[in-house]
C-alpha cells in the first residue's frame, strides 16, 4: 500500500491508497471475471465507496447498466457499526429497477471494502429473498477484503489486515 500513517507508538493505523492501487485491484477483478467467462448484465455499486470501482469495472467489462444501492453498516458520525442492527441500513433501493429484466439476470455487486462483511452479506441475502435464489445470479466484488470479514466476495482485488484504509476519493 502506498503510504501509511503511524500512531505515536509506531503501529500502522491507516493506509492511504493510491489511484494506481485502485486501478490494479480493478484490473485484477476484471481479469478474474473475464477468465471465468462470467456475463454480467448489471453492476450495482454500493454507495458511497463502491461507486468509483463500479464505474471503473463497468468500463473495463463494457457494461452499460450501472445502478446505485445505498446500504451501509457504519454510522457516519461515529464511524462505528451499530451492533444492534445486524443487517445494516438501506437508504436507496435498486430492487425495482433490477426486477424489470428478470429472470436470468447476472448482477455484480461492487464495493470498495469488505470490512466485516455485514453490508455485502446483508444485501446479497436481501436480494436472494426478493428474487428467490436461482431467478438471478448474484456475484460480488470488492477492491479489498479484510482478514476479519465474515463474508468473502467472489472477486477481490486484494486481501488486507485490519488497518484503516483511506481511498483516494475519500481525501478532501
Amino acid at each position: 500500500m502506498s503510504s501509511d500513517t503511524q500512531t505515536s507508538n509506531g503501529l500502522d493505523c491507516k493506509s492511504m491508497l493510491s489511484w494506481d492501487e485502485i486501478t490494479e485491484c480493478c484490473n485484477i477483478i476484471a481479469d478474474k471475471i473475464s477468465n471465468d467467462d462470467l456475463v454480467i448484465n448489471s453492476i450495482v455499486g454500493l454507495s458511497r465507496g463502491g461507486l468509483v470501482p463500479a464505474t471503473i469495472l463497468a468500463h473495463k467489462l463494457k457494461i452499460r447498466e450501472v445502478m446505485v444501492h445505498g446500504y451501509h453498516s457504519y454510522d457516519d458520525e461515529t464511524k462505528k457499526r451499530d451492533v444492534s442492527n445486524v443487517h445494516g441500513m438501506m437508504y436507496q433501493d435498486v430492487m425495482y429497477d433490477l426486477m424489470k429484466g428478470l429472470p436470468g439476470r447476472n448482477i455484480l455487486i461492487v464495493d470498495d471494502l469488505c470490512d466485516e462483511g455485514v453490508t455485502m452479506k446483508g444485501l446479497v441475502n436481501r436480494m436472494y429473498k426478493k428474487f428467490h435464489k436461482g431467478v438471478v445470479s448474484i456475484s460480488t466484488a470488492a477492491l479489498y477484503c479484510k482478514d476479519r470479514s465474515v463474508f468473502v466476495p467472489d472477486y477481490t482485488g486484494n486481501r488486507c489486515d485490519n488497518k484503516w484504509l483511506v481511498f483516494p476519493w475519500e481525501r478532501t
